[in-house]
C-alpha cells in the first residue's frame, strides 16, 4: 500500500483548524482528557511518520470527544497511508462538520482535499452474470449488496478478496489487485457451476431375521417327571412285594415242615410260622402300593397332550434274589 509524507502547509492548515472550540457534544472529563492525550500522541506519530500507529489513535479520539479539527486530521492521517477512498470520505465528513459549526477554516481545508482526492479514486465495479437466484457476493468477507452491482465504487489501492456463493452451485472466489489513480476495475462474477450432488449413504444392512419364539413347554413334557416317578414306584413296589411273596411261601413250607398237623415242637417253629404271616402282608401291602403307583403313570400318561418332545424315562426291571428273599429292582433314570 502507497504511504505519503503529508506536506507541512496541509499540516499547517489542521492546526490553525483545531484551534476553534469542539463539537457541541458533551463528553465527561474524563473522557476529553484521554481524547486530547490520544489527539497529542497521534499528532506526535504523524510528525514522526508512523501512520499505522498514529491513525487508530486519532479515530478513537474522535470516537471519545468528537471535534471537527479532529476529522481532518484523520483524513490527513488515512491519506497519507495511500487509503484515498477512506481519506475522501473522512474529509467529506468533516467538510459537512465544518458548515454546520460555520467555520470557513475548516470547511476551505475540507474542501480542497476532496476535491483533490476524488480524481484519484480508484474504484470497482462488481458485474454479476444474471439468472443466479439467491447468489450472494462478498469482498473481504463483507457482503457486497446487489444494490451495489453494477456502479464504481470507490475503494482503497490493495489486493481485494471477492467470493461468490448460491444454494446448489460450487463457490467462487477471485484476488483482484486494485491499484492505479484514477481507474476502474471490472469485476465479473460468473455463472456458478452446479454443486456435486452428495454422495448417497450406504445402504443399510436390513436386520438379522428375529429368532422364531421357542415354543412354550407343553404340558405332556412337564407330567414326564410324574409320570416316570409314578411308575418306577409302582414297578418297585411291586418287585418288593413280590419279594416279600416269595419270602413268606419259602417260611411258610418251613414251618409246615417243622410243625405237621399245626403242632410246632418247640417256640423256634412257631416263630416260622408268624414270620411267613408277616411278610405274606407285606407283601399284600407292596402289590397295592405299585398297583397305584402304575395306574397313575397310566393316567397321565393317557391324559397327557401329544408331543413329538415326550421324553422316555430310561427304566429297567432287574431281578433281586437272597438266600431267604426274592424280588425285582428298578433302576434308570427318570
Amino acid at each position: 500500500m502507497r504511504t505519503t509524507r503529508v506536506g507541512a502547509g496541509a499540516l499547517l492548515t489542521l492546526a490553525m483548524a483545531l484551534g476553534a472550540p469542539r463539537a457541541s457534544a458533551q463528553p465527561t472529563g474524563e473522557a476529553v482528557a484521554t481524547a486530547q492525550a490520544l489527539f497529542d500522541d497521534g499528532k506526535r506519530l504523524m510528525d514522526a511518520g508512523n501512520y499505522e500507529r498514529a491513525c487508530p489513535k486519532l479515530v478513537e479520539s474522535q470516537r471519545l470527544d468528537p471535534a471537527g479539527g479532529t476529522l481532518l486530521l484523520i483524513g490527513l492521517c488515512h491519506e497519507a497511508q495511500g487509503k484515498t477512498a477512506t481519506a475522501w470520505a473522512d474529509f467529506g465528513v468533516a467538510l459537512g462538520q465544518a458548515r454546520k459549526d460555520n467555520r470557513a477554516d475548516r470547511e476551505a481545508a475540507a474542501l480542497e482535499h476532496v476535491q483533490k482526492l476524488e480524481p484519484k479514486l480508484t474504484r470497482v465495479r462488481v458485474v454479476v452474470a444474471p439468472g443466479q437466484n439467491g447468489i450472494e457476493v462478498l469482498r473481504n468477507g463483507v457482503v457486497v449488496n446487489a444494490a451495489q452491482w453494477g456502479t464504481p465504487l470507490p475503494i482503497d489501492p490493495g489486493t481485494q478478496t471477492f467470493e461468490a456463493r448460491a444454494p446448489g452451485k460450487r463457490p467462487w472466489s477471485q484476488k483482484v489487485d486494485v491499484v492505479g489513480e484514477g481507474v476502474t476495475v471490472p469485476v465479473q462474477v460468473p455463472l456458478l457451476a452446479d454443486a456435486e450432488p452428495s454422495p448417497s449413504p450406504p445402504p443399510v444392512a436390513p436386520p438379522p431375521p428375529a429368532a422364531p419364539d421357542k415354543p412354550a413347554p407343553q404340558e405332556s413334557s412337564s407330567r414326564l417327571p410324574w409320570i416316570a416317578l409314578a411308575g418306577g414306584v409302582g414297578v418297585v413296589a411291586a418287585g418288593v412285594g413280590v419279594g416279600f411273596g416269595l419270602s413268606a411261601t419259602s417260611k411258610w413250607k418251613d414251618a409246615e415242615r417243622a410243625c405237621p398237623g399245626g403242632l410246632c415242637p418247640n417256640a423256634a417253629d412257631t416263630e416260622l410260622g408268624k414270620q411267613a404271616g408277616t411278610r405274606a402282608d407285606l407283601s399284600t401291602v407292596f402289590f397295592i402300593i405299585g398297583g397305584a403307583g402304575l395306574a397313575t403313570a397310566g393316567v397321565l400318561w393317557l391324559t397327557a397332550p401329544s408331543t413329538q418332545d415326550r421324553g422316555v424315562a430310561a427304566l429297567r426291571v432287574v431281578p433281586s434274589l437272597g438266600r431267604d428273599r426274592g424280588g425285582l429292582v428298578l433302576r434308570g433314570v427318570l
